[in-house]
């Protein structure tokens, strides 16, 4: 990295580091240039810039470990994704951590949470989901409940 600091050096450091989103190579350059040491590839603002929709789970491991290669060979400065749940089950996570190193991501967030995912950020949340159910499940049981009222 030239001189720059890793992602591990500057997470030890005592001081808070402000780290913006970027949702594409562009606007993590724009960061790396007015001065930010790292930059995280968001989720919400990927999903927004590929598809005009909200984060609920839209983007695929490829599309995520594709736009986090586009950044980390963009800037000197370390890259960390959001990685969503790991895309799947143990195996799955395993394979998103070794693709996004391999991506030159130096860290990932990856949340332990169920699926479809809750996003606290968001207008919508899946709060009614029961446990097992599906999203077509859930929509199918409100439609029922309203039909009764």
């Amino acid at each position: 990295m030239s001189g720059k600091k890793s992602y591990r050096e500057l997470s030890l450091s005592t001081r808070p580091i402000l780290v913006p989103g970027a949702y594409d190579a562009l606007s993590a350059r724009i960061a790396e240039l007015v001065g930010f040491e790292v930059v995280i590839v968001s989720g919400y603002a990927t999903t927004a810039s590929l598809m005009a929709k909200p984060d609920f789970g839209l983007l695929t491991q490829t599309e995520v470990i594709t736009t986090a290669r586009y950044i980390a060979q963009s800037v000197g400065i370390p890259v960390i994704a959001d990685a969503d749940t790991g895309y799947g089950g143990p195996i799955n996570v395993i394979r998103t951590v070794r693709e996004l190193e391999a991506a030159g991501v130096q860290g990932m967030i990856i949340e332990d949470q169920l699926w479809p995912k809750r996003c606290g950020h968001m207008t919508v949340s899946y709060t009614h989901l029961r446990a097992h159910e599906t999203v077509l499940d859930l929509v199918c049981r409100l439609l029922l409940d309203k039909k009764k009222q």
